[in-house]
Order: C-alpha cells, then structure tokens, then sequence
C-alpha cells in the first residue's frame, strides 16, 4: 500500500473510531453532568490540569523522536521504554507527596485522595506507551482503533456505574484509571507483535532522544500551562463551582477538535515525517489537512455558538444555565484555536520542535498575563479576554511556525480557512433564523430542526463550492489497497 493509500486508511478506521467513542464521551459526559454537581466537575478540572502538566515529564518527548527517527534499533527501544516506567514511578510518587500541599494550596482538602489515585494513572500509562507509539508509526490504526474503542466503553462504563453508586467526584477518577489500565494492558498484548523490552537502559542508546525531546518538553510544558493555567488560577481565586461553570463548556468546545483533530493528525504526522525531506510535499499535506480540519471544524463550533443555548439544556440540564453565554464564547474561541492543532505535527514531522519550544516560551509571557488579569473579574470576561488574545495570535503563529518550514504564504494559509468560515457563517445565520421563525418550545425540538436545516445548507454549499474538500473525502471512502 503506497503512502496516500495507507494516510487514507489510516483516516477511515481512526475516524470510525473517534466518531464512536465521541458518541459515548458525549453521553457520559451528560448522563454525569446530571448525577454530579459542578463543583464535583471543578475539582476534577483542577486534579487534570495538575496531571496533564505532569505527564509532559513521563514521556520527555521521546514518544514524537520515536516517530521521528526512522532507524531504532531493539536496544535503543528497550531503553526508550524503561526510561519511561522509571520516570512514571518517580512522578506517581512525587504526586502523592505533594498531594497535601496542593489540596491545602486550593483549599479543597478532598483534593488529596483525588490527586493520589490519579497519581497511579502515570505509572500505568508509561507500560504502554511505547507500544501505542510504535504502532501509530507502522500506521496500524486498525488495531489502535479498535482498542481505543473499547477503552472508552469501559470509562464509560465504570464512571456512570460509580456515580449511580452515589460515588460523586470519584466517579469521573475511577472511571479515568480504569481506562488507563484497560489501555495499558490491550496495547501490551495486542500491538507488540511478539516485540517485548528487555531489561536493557543505558544513555548512550537515549542521548539522541532526549536532545529531540528537550525541546518537546520546554515546548510541551509551556503549551500545557498556557492551555490550563486558566484553570489553575480559577480554582485558587474563586470556588470549585465557579471551575465547573467555566470548565465544562471549555471542555466541550474542545471536545469537537478533539475529535476531528486527532483523526488527521494521527495520520499526517507519521506521513509528514516520511516525506520530510520534500518541502513542496509536506506544503502540500499541510495545507491539505487544514482545508479538511476546517471544513468538519468551522460548522460544528459555528453550530455550538448558535444552540449553546439548547445544547446545555439537552445535555446537562437546568442545573448549568449559567454557562450558557460562556458556551457561545468557547465556541467561537474554539473555532479560532482549531486552526493551529495541526502546527504540532507539522514541527515535529520536520524535526523543529525547538521553533515550537521559543513560541510556546513567548506564550507565557502573554497568556498567564491575560489569564490573570481576566479571573480577577469573573469567568466570562475571562473567557472573551482568552478569544480576544487567540484571534490576535494567528498571524504571528504562521510567521514564526508554519512559513519557516513549509514556505506557505499567509494568502495560502488564509485561503485554506476563509471559503470553509464563510460557508459554516452563512449556515449558521440560515440555522438561526429557522430557530427564531419556529414556534417549538422545547429546545430539543428547536436544536433538532436547526441541526437539519444548517447541516442540510452546509452540505449543499460544501458541494458546491468547497470541490477539494469533497475529492478528498471521496478518494478518503473509497481508496483500497493497490
């Protein structure tokens, strides 16, 4: 199978996968938010953001070099892999250590057991990780398809069995290390192909690594705590329900490039890395993924924006009414942010993670500033304050990241995003006057119609005037082996 057949299988089974589990994330995502309070999600948020800062020092950026380098040897693997295992030991146990003061620090003391257990989930996570990443490498996302899938049945549903227990806020901890060891365990006996470490480690086979993967960990320790000290800051200045109102409709915007995102990510970096020595190619593969991100992207979030209303009240319930203007502003923020998940890949495919790493360092200059200025008058103006800055990051992001690498012009990047924004626009005013000029009073009803008559009008423009993204998907659907 050549490279653009394998990317576009590749695309079926990861898309296969993400749209399922994206349907069950999204169901226990609302079957909890009517069972726990948001409080209960508060301080969930506090102990992820903890842990997602955390996990950038489990994998020292080794997991984006292993994708990187096409010639590993078996005893550079094995100590690759033990290095992660005794890193994830020390950090499962630094947290525990910690846990005391960070629940004191937030002053919410139950904060302690919650960051204990989930502590454990970076140990048991590095026992898996490498095999996961040798697997996404080969291009083997059958495989990682169907395990994904069966992780998220498991959160699902140990999480909604636990809060059915009445298990508050430890329902969403246990249903998130039970999907860690469930992943751990599925990837070891499904994607090592007979391949097992040996109980090998030694510096001279890591030393390449870890220079490719400083850069990842500055870069990738800057990205997270530009991404999540809103949170952090949140939880110290305010209470834990002011964090559920903030972070849940956050979480939600982000959740539709979550989904979109990862499947074309998961496959252009690994094809971008094998044609990293052709420039005019990688331009190519870039601009092309950015046209198909923002074709899926723009009309979801523009769609968010206009029934957040209805959307919170279908999903959640009453109880989250106060975060209804905070949903409309996510998801224009989201929009906007979506539009740089694929600078990652591009950096790394191409070996510069160190020009992500002085962007990023740049970044906590300007977002802990605007994110600490913001709290101090309430979420929602902390919420336009963090649109406002990420619309005003976009040009300079293309200068200092994506031109240097791949040479596209700001017209060809622009031209990639403006024909999908304008078309997702004018199916969202068509979308917003059907609800207006509608007389359903149950916001179910108004959120169904509008769906349909929006997302029937995307699809006729999309096929009318969006032609590359409608060959793409097509060639994506019906592409076989050769």
């Amino acid at each position: 199978m050549n490279l653009k057949a394998q990317a576009y299988s590749g695309v079926r089974w990861t898309t296969f996968s993400f749209l399922c589990r994206a349907i069950l994330q999204l169901l226990q995502l609302a079957i909890l938010a009517r069972l726990l309070t948001p409080a209960d999600f508060g301080l969930m948020a506090i102990v992820t953001s903890i842990i997602m800062v955390l996990q950038i020092f489990s994998d020292l950026g080794i997991s984006n070099a292993i994708v990187h380098f096409q010639n590993i040897t078996p005893s550079q693997l094995s100590s690759l892999y033990w290095l992660n295992v005794l890193i994830g030991i020390i950090l499962g146990v630094f947290v525990a250590i910690c846990s005391p003061w960070l629940a004191y620090f937030y002053g919410q003391y139950e904060l302690q057991l919650l960051l204990m257990l989930a502590g454990l989930s970076l140990l048991v996570s590095a026992i898996g990780q490498q095999f996961r990443v040798l697997a996404q490498k080969n291009m083997r996302f059958k495989k990682l398809a169907a395990i994904d899938l069966s992780v998220a049945s498991i959160v699902f549903c140990v999480s909604i069995g636990a809060a059915l227990g009445n298990g508050g806020v430890y329902s969403l901890i246990i249903g998130t290390l039970a999907g860690t060891v469930s992943n751990a365990l599925f990837v070891c006996f499904f994607l090592a192909e007979g391949w097992r470490p040996k109980f090998h480690l030694q510096l001279k086979d890591v030393k390449g690594f870890l220079k490719f993967g400083f850069y990842m960990i500055g870069n990738n320790l800057a990205n997270t705590l530009n991404s999540q000290i809103d949170v952090l800051l949140v939880g110290y200045f305010l209470s834990a329900q002011s964090v559920g109102l903030y972070n849940l409709p956050k979480d939600l915007s982000l959740r539709v490039s979550g989904i979109i995102n990862p499947i074309i990510t998961q496959v252009s970096f690994p094809v971008m890395a094998k044609a990293q020595n052709d420039r005019s190619l990688i331009k190519e593969i870039y601009l092309k993924s950015m046209r198909m991100t923002a074709s899926i992207n723009f009309p979801i979030y523009v769609a968010l924006g206009v029934f957040a209303e209805e959307t919170l009240f279908v999903l959640f319930g009453d109880q989250w009414r106060e975060a209804i203007p905070l949903l409309r502003i996510f998801a224009f923020w989201a929009l906007v942010r979506s539009t740089g998940n694929l600078v990652g890949s591009l950096v790394m495919a191409c070996g510069r993670p160190d020009l992500e790493f002085k962007w990023n360092i740049a970044l906590l200059l300007v977002i802990p500033a605007v994110v600490s200025i913001g709290s101090q008058f309430g979420i929602k103006d902390l919420a336009v304050a963090l649109l406002l800055t990420q619309i005003f990051l976009m040009i300079p992001s293309w200068y200092f990241l994506v031109y240097p690498i791949c040479d596209a012009k700001l017209s060809e990047y622009f031209v990639q995003l403006s024909l999908p924004l304008a078309l997702s626009f004018i199916s969202g005013l068509v979308a917003y006057f059907s609800k207006i000029y509608t007389n359903f009073d149950l916001p179910v009803f108004r959120l169904t119609s509008g769906l349909i008559i929006g997302g029937s009008s995307y699809i006729i423009l999309t096929y009318l005037f969006n032609k590359s993204f409608c060959s793409a998907v097509s060639e994506m659907l019906v592409i076989r082996k050769h």
